[in-house]
């Protein structure tokens, strides 16, 4: 710790905080709104908690697209600002655009002015979910990449053919620009930038404390197998995916799938990628896949060879041709990117 203090004591962020302007408009979700102001919030906190840091390392202004002093969220709590964008001449260091129902202001030319001029002498600007819909109608997105919400995706897409919108990652983060897919998905992006200024000890911490189980990368995948299909509309192969999670290591063939779900081997083949999207093979991998990730992420103690054995791979080497297939990277770069810290 003496070593954190010290190394951390050098940093600008002790003498200068970092100014935060967080954009405002109305029917903007509430919750995305929170994300930013609780998450910079919390650092203040374990910042001072951690390294005895009575200033602020981070300075928080609400800004809005109308010249009102309270501006109505799309949950109906209205949200007191400080200056509507035309006035607002401040320093800005991070620039978020939280989402919202924003057709309104991404049509009005004069707002877009105003905003591309505070983002321009922004170092870095930020959206949560829809809020990337912002950015792009200010044409702060065009040639980059970004992500919104999955929903939100395609018409992104479609209305800015310039943009490239990764449909599948949790955060994207291109030059000095970062995008976050749904709402929570926010959390994690606000802890990177976080961990970006202060380190990871103090961005875990924050997550600790919002009691955020894993601060996923922004590399991951907006779904996991089981969130994809914890909705599947058979009882019975729903009920059959919490039981595979739990036996991983068993024998999970086909013939056993089926008899679990006390339908013949035919049946089952026929039914089994009508409701998942997958044959049962590909989805048992993808399965302990899923769980290697996990391992993988939350340890650097276990070997390759006891994280295969305990997702049911049965070989190091069976795991890394799966990686490779489905992944794109094998087990132990996947850890070196996503892994904690040594």
């Amino acid at each position: 710790m003496n070593n954190l203090k010290k190394q951390y004591s050098s940093r600008p962020a002790l003498h200068e905080a970092h100014h935060v302007v967080v954009l405002v408009y109305p029917s903007v979700d509430l919750f995305d709104l929170a994300i930013p102001l609780e998450v910079f919030h919390f650092a203040n906190q374990t910042i001072k908690r951690m390294f005895k840091n009575h200033r602020k390392a981070y300075k928080v202004k609400l800004i809005s697209n109308v010249p009102s002093v309270s501006v109505k969220t799309g949950s109906g709590p209205e949200v007191c600002v400080e200056k509507d964008v035309a006035c607002f001449r401040g320093k800005v260091d991070t620039l978020v655009v939280p989402g919202g129902e924003s057709p309104g202001i991404c049509r009005d030319k004069e707002f877009l002015k105003h905003f591309k001029r505070i983002a321009d002498k922004s170092s870095r600007i930020a959206s949560v979910c829809t809020g990337a819909f912002v950015l792009a109608d200010a044409g702060l997105l065009d040639g980059k990449s970004c992500t919104t919400h999955w929903r939100a995706c395609e018409n992104l897409q479609k209305l800015h053919p310039r943009v490239s919108v990764k449909e599948d990652s949790i955060f994207v983060e291109d030059k000095n620009i970062f995008t976050s897919a749904g709402s929570s998905a926010g959390i994690d992006l606000l802890l990177h930038l976080v961990e970006k200024d202060h380190g990871r000890d103090v961005s875990m911490s924050i997550a600790r404390d919002l009691v955020v189980f894993l601060r996923r990368p922004g590399g991951q995948s907006q779904f996991s197998e089981t969130l994809q299909n914890q909705a599947a509309d058979s009882h019975v192969m729903s009920d059959l995916i919490p039981w595979m999670m739990n036996n991983l290591q068993g024998d999970l063939r086909v013939e056993q799938l089926a008899e679990k779900c006390q339908m013949s081997v035919r049946n089952f083949v026929r039914q089994f990628p009508k409701t998942l999207g997958k044959t049962p093979a590909r989805y048992v991998e993808s399965l302990r896949i899923e769980a290697a990730k996990r391992k993988l992420e939350q340890s650097t103690d276990r070997s390759y060879h006891e994280i295969a054995m305990a997702v049911g791979f049965g070989s190091v080497d069976s795991m890394r041709r799966s990686f490779l297939r489905v992944v794109g990277v094998t087990p132990s770069d996947y850890r070196r990117s996503f892994g904690v810290a040594d």
